[in-house]
């Protein structure tokens, strides 16, 4: 099992910017320390938030982040031109030496999609095809299609990745016809953990393996990431009491938006299922479930908007003194 950090770089608009990305620096130069396996930037354009860039991001990570993975997590694919990520994603390439992740989804946020004039009828149209691009012109070779939104004639990149293909691309998707997608497309599917229904991830995961196996795929070749919300914390009632006001905060900032209004509405479901705050003992119990099921790659928000830095580290530390070596031989 791996375990992997959000970035979150959302932060209250008003409040210092510098000194909240030097803090989180600092969290990640801790975490590629403490021996975590990967980090993830976040993407959002005109947030109630304020959401520095996932690419000048990503890049701003590689000299702090050791020898973990770098990746988006996830990057909004379609507010996006292909031939621009395929350059930008080869150039990360070469300067993390090989370790960078391009994570994609579609989206959500109307406003997002008002913002580049783009009909959010399209944004899986135009995800399919720019997968489709981004892979060609990793390939090396003159691409010319008749796309859609991305027509191309004999089009290469001044940019070659380092990796010989391009680097991994994983897919976060939600419903069954994008995890469909993901298995189609992707090198994993990025699953959400923050259902409130138990019954999401197991029927999702049969989808996708489902999906892997009608796509001439082996279902044991791909990678199985998760993304949770977790705190780790000597006691399971300290771990609430410190980080239960912060989360229920920064998901009533998400649940503004009207794709997420559920999110407040279901909070509490959202605690009883999803929300992985706990003492060491309780986080094992949890993750070896997630594991049972096939995951390998844990990827969790160290802490949420107002919670203090220091708070943040010393749940990564206690997370990995003391659950690591339940999941590490």
């Amino acid at each position: 099992m791996k375990f992997g950090i959000m970035a979150s770089h959302q932060y209250r608009h008003g409040e210092d910017l510098g000194r909240h990305l030097s803090d989180l620096f600092g969290t990640v130069e801790l975490a590629a320390e403490l021996g975590y396996d990967s980090v993830w930037t976040i993407n959002h354009f005109q947030s109630n938030l304020n959401t520095p860039q996932p690419i000048s991001m990503t890049a701003s990570l590689i000299p702090r982040s050791g020898d973990m993975l770098i990746g988006t997590g996830i990057l909004l694919l379609p507010m996006f031109h292909p031939v621009h990520i395929a350059e930008e994603f080869a150039t990360l390439d070469h300067l993390s030496g090989g370790r960078v992740v391009l994570g994609v989804g579609a989206g959500y946020r109307d406003n997002e999609f008002a913002a580049f004039g783009i009909d959010p009828e399209t944004r899986f149209r135009r995800l399919d095809e720019s997968l489709r691009l981004i892979r060609a012109l990793w390939g090396g070779g003159p691409v010319t299609t008749d796309g859609e939104f991305y027509p191309q004639t004999d089009a290469t990149i001044g940019v070659r990745p380092l990796t010989p293909g391009g680097p991994p691309i994983w897919i976060g998707a939600g419903g069954k016809k994008a995890v469909r997608r993901a298995a189609r497309l992707g090198d994993a599917w990025y699953a959400p953990g923050n259902s409130p229904s138990r019954r999401f991830l197991p029927e999702h995961l049969a989808v996708y393996n489902d999906a892997l196996a009608e796509y001439g795929r082996d279902p044991g070749s791909v990678s199985r990431p998760v993304g949770v919300e977790l705190y780790c914390a000597p006691s399971t009632e300290r771990a609430v009491e410190e980080a239960l006001p912060h989360a229920r905060v920064e998901y009533s900032t998400y649940a503004e938006y009207p794709a997420l209004r559920w999110q407040r509405d279901r909070f509490d479901e959202l605690v009883r299922n999803t929300l992985l705050l706990g003492s060491p003992e309780f986080l094992i119990e949890r993750i070896s479930a997630l594991r049972d099921l096939g995951f390998d790659h844990l990827i969790f928000r160290p802490g949420w908007l107002g919670m203090p830095t220091d708070q943040v580290r010393a749940s990564l530390r206690l997370f990995a003194s003391e659950v690591f070596p339940a999941f590490r031989q």
